[in-house]
């Protein structure tokens, strides 16, 4: 027993092993709980659902204001009782988005638009909770990750047995999520901000900060969803049609599961300095990873499919096929991203982000009424490798390393990170 408690602590000092073990239960988790969704929903409901969350996302990036993302740079510059402002924030903006949602649902017809309105409060505090704690405590994050997945499988297999098929049951599963985001959170932090004690000095002096970072995350959320979006709403794709490309998309994101994990830590290693080498090495590591990750994607992708949502769900593979070329760029923006977004370098971190969804949108205009789903497929390939060499370029030049610096691990590393498994693996046996 002594020996069990000795390796679990060992898996868990350390962040990246944590976070990326976590991950991987947690996506376990996410299949068993995709599969009885899929099947739940149908392809028709799934690409309702598809459209509705896209928009959702859209409108509660935008209502953020990216109010949350000048945190880490804050804390760099030591400001007292820093995370007490910005909380406080958060709740007076939960509380007036409330207010203005409840009204706007009331005088609509619509339900993708009432569902919106109720739903983007909730998900603006939870979105802000989440990158409050990825930055204080990144182990305690993927903690709240995992408790939600749980929760929400849980909900899933007791509504596919008990209940009629409804997309509504699917929308209660993402305010469910985001309550237990929120909650944690808070008692993680050991806060309960008061709306009302806002310094709104504080809040007009991080506007313009953060008004470029909601533009920032407003074009990495149409980079994700702006398929989806014009698919829905410019050129009324079926819905089916939705359903398909929105399994293969989330097939497809696993590929992220390294990279994502990666990101995570460094958000808080570049809260405190640039850490260069160690980007550098994350960079390095994740090539090989995710070019595993990758091919394992592409090996089990089909039968995946049909295990997680029947053989009508088939046509997805194409989808998946198509968007893995995508992930190794786009593990690059999402790495380097981190180290520009603690530095403050909003402006250049938005206009090569821009850029890219600039490709995709024109990309999507040409190729969705040409080819359906499969065409909103290749104008996110491309619009990924534009993000993804845009960013590492600027990497490279920025500190003058060669290409080759962030693909090829040289002797002297091979042997360190050969001696660091060694001794992660003689401590676990030990």
């Amino acid at each position: 027993m002594n020996k069990i408690k000795r390796i679990i602590g060992r898996v868990v000092n350390n962040d990246y092993i944590f976070t990326i073990l976590t991950k991987i239960f947690a996506v376990l988790i996410g299949l068993i709980a995709s599969s009885y969704s899929n099947r739940f929903l149908g392809p028709q409901l799934k690409g309702e659902l598809g459209r509705i969350s896209s928009l959702l996302s859209v409108v509660a990036v935008t209502a953020n204001f990216g109010l949350y993302q000048p945190y880490p740079y804050y804390k760099r510059q030591h400001l007292p009782n820093v995370l007490d402002k910005f909380l406080r924030v958060f709740s007076l903006q939960f509380l007036v988005y409330m207010c203005i949602g409840i009204t706007a649902a009331v005088f609509t017809n619509s339900f993708e638009i009432t569902a919106v309105c109720l739903l983007a409060p909730i998900q603006v505090l939870a979105n802000q909770l989440s990158f409050m704690i990825m930055v204080e405590d990144v182990k305690f994050k993927n903690v709240i990750f995992f408790t939600a997945r749980i929760t929400n499988t849980i909900i899933t297999i007791l509504a596919f047995y008990t209940m009629n098929r409804t997309i509504l049951v699917s929308l209660a599963l993402i305010i469910i999520g985001d309550l237990i985001t929120i909650i944690f959170a808070l008692l993680r932090l050991r806060k309960l901000p008061n709306p009302f004690r806002a310094d709104l000095g504080f809040a007009a002096r991080i506007l313009p900060f953060g008004m470029v970072s909601m533009l920032t995350t407003l074009m990495l959320t149409l980079n994700y969803r702006v398929d989806t979006l014009m698919m829905g709403y410019v050129f009324h794709v079926p819905d089916i049609e939705i359903g398909f490309y929105t399994l293969g998309v989330s097939l497809s994101e696993y590929g992220w599961l390294i990279p994502d994990a990666f990101r995570e830590v460094l958000f808080s290693r570049t809260a405190v300095d640039d850490a260069v080498d160690e980007v550098t090495m994350s960079l390095k590591v994740n090539f090989y990873m995710t070019l595993l990750m990758i091919l394992g994607i592409l090996a089990i992708g089909r039968p995946m499919i049909y295990l997680l949502a029947g053989r009508e769900y088939l046509p997805s593979y194409a989808v998946t096929v198509l968007l893995v070329a995508g992930i190794l760029p786009m593990s690059w923006f999402k790495i380097i991203g981190t180290l520009l977004l603690a530095q403050g370098r909003k402006g250049v971190y938005l206009l090569m982000l821009t850029a890219s969804v600039v490709v995709n949108i024109v990309c999507n205009c040409f190729t969705i009424p040409l080819w359906g789903k499969m065409g909103a497929a290749i104008a996110s390939v491309i619009s990924y490798l534009v993000a993804g060499v845009l960013f590492l370029s600027y990497y490279l030049r920025m500190y003058k390393l060669p290409v080759a610096s962030v693909f090829i691990l040289n002797a002297a590393e091979r042997v360190k990170l050969g001696q660091k498994w060694k001794r992660v693996m003689s401590r676990l046996k030990h």
